[in-house]
């Protein structure tokens, strides 16, 4: 549990204060070569504030025909009093089937909006799913917006390394890792509420 922590600071503080690397080019009136330079979107302040919890975590993605994806992070949780919760470890698996191709490592900060995608963290979840995905270069940022609906239960800011194209149909399953909690707080038969 502590390397889940330490990741999930690490990203946490990549989207938030350090924010991600969109590289744009622009051309020079003095000559006719481009630069890159950098902007970075970070979470808004505001949307950590309001958010009822957070799931931070990494996955990698590989896929020709049939993809895979492992990944495993922690889930907090706002408290009554406006503090957060001790972490909760969880891991997601993916399989999918398309026209796939590639390779990713993506970094995740799922903010959540609702009581009730909080509490989907704590039991064990299965979905099917249909997409398209194209990750391209060092980093390609997904869903780093500052346009949301308010509505929306949960907003996910993404950024992934690799190559990966395809259009799949896939199933995730989200699990509560029981071992690491336990060991981690020294208590069995602990939940993840």
């Amino acid at each position: 549990m502590d390397r889940e922590i330490a990741k999930a600071q690490k990203i946490l503080k990549s989207f938030t204060q350090e924010g991600v690397d969109l590289a744009s080019s622009s051309s020079s009136a003095e000559s006719n070569t481009s630069k890159k330079s950098k902007s970075r979107p970070k979470i808004p302040t505001e949307v950590i504030q309001q958010a009822k919890g957070l799931a931070i975590f990494t996955a990698v993605r590989v896929g020709m025909w049939v993809s895979g994806s492992a990944g495993s992070g922690v889930v907090v949780a706002r408290l009554p009093d406006g503090s957060w919760s001790p972490p909760s470890a969880f891991s997601a698996y993916t399989v999918g089937a398309g026209v796939i191709l590639g390779a990713d490592h993506t970094e995740s900060v799922c903010v959540l909006n609702t009581d009730a995608t909080v509490r989907a963290f704590t039991q064990e979840k299965f979905g099917f799913g249909a997409g398209l995905s194209v990750t391209a270069g060092p980093v390609g940022a997904g869903t780093a917006s500052s346009m949301h609906d308010a509505k929306d239960p949960v907003w996910i800011y993404a950024k992934s390394r690799g190559v990966f194209l395809g259009a799949q149909v896939d199933g995730t399953r989200f699990n509560a890792r029981d071992d690491v909690n336990e060991t981690f707080y020294g208590r069995r038969a602990l939940h993840p509420r």
